[in-house]
């Protein structure tokens, strides 16, 4: 009995670190490509347009 409770939990603990390092990768690579498609839609902004928070005379 104790031999299944311990592949039991072993299982348990190693699908939950693939799951939290799936999430990790997922995440990082989804939030890295839209820092950098936040970063090409940026630098393409004419540079005489007003951005928000300015004021203008």
């Amino acid at each position: 009995m104790r031999f299944l409770l311990a592949w039991f939990w072993m299982c348990l603990i190693l699908a939950s670190i693939l799951w939290y390092a799936f999430l990790l990768f997922y995440v990082g690579i989804k939030g890295g490509t839209e820092i950098i498609s936040l970063g090409k839609n940026l630098s393409r902004r004419p540079e005489g347009e007003d951005g928000p928070g300015t004021c203008a005379p």
